[in-house]
């Protein structure tokens, strides 16, 4: 068994009936794993979501909240801008949503419906795994 000490994550939180080598491959690739701390690096082209032509941005009403959900939104939109996750836009889109998890906390979410809505299709779907799994073969 591999040492705890090890791990970023405590082993004490993985199943019992574990098989040996997950440890390892989950230790191997920790960093994939890690809260991200801040925003992906620059990428050299910009990308772009073709939008179906003469359509406006998508600009969702919000939701009537209460004054201690609005707090609460403030207060996590302010912790992602501190922790460098996300950053101040001056985008015409705009559709954030806050949902309650199991615990009682909320987590802000995205509804891309209304932006899915009028966006272009892709041409060439991804494939089907089963199918690229057996090519292999």
């Amino acid at each position: 068994m591999v040492e705890e000490s090890l791990f970023h994550f405590p082993l004490k939180e993985l199943p019992i009936d574990i098989k040996p080598k997950l440890p390892l491959l989950l230790h191997n690739y920790s960093s994939i794993f890690d809260t991200s701390k801040s925003l992906p690096p620059q990428c050299f082209h910009d990308h772009s979501i073709p939008l179906i032509e003469g359509s406006q941005p998508v600009k969702v009403k919000p939701y009537q909240y209460s004054h201690s959900q609005k707090a609460e939104i403030e207060k996590l939109v302010q912790g992602m801008l501190d922790e460098g996750i996300i950053q101040p836009s001056k985008s015409p889109f705009s559709s954030i949503i806050l949902v309650k998890k199991k615990d009682g906390s909320w987590r802000v979410c995205i509804d891309y419906r209304a932006l899915n809505a009028i966006t272009i299709k892709d041409t060439f779907p991804i494939p089907i795994v089963d199918e690229l799994i057996y090519e292999l073969f």
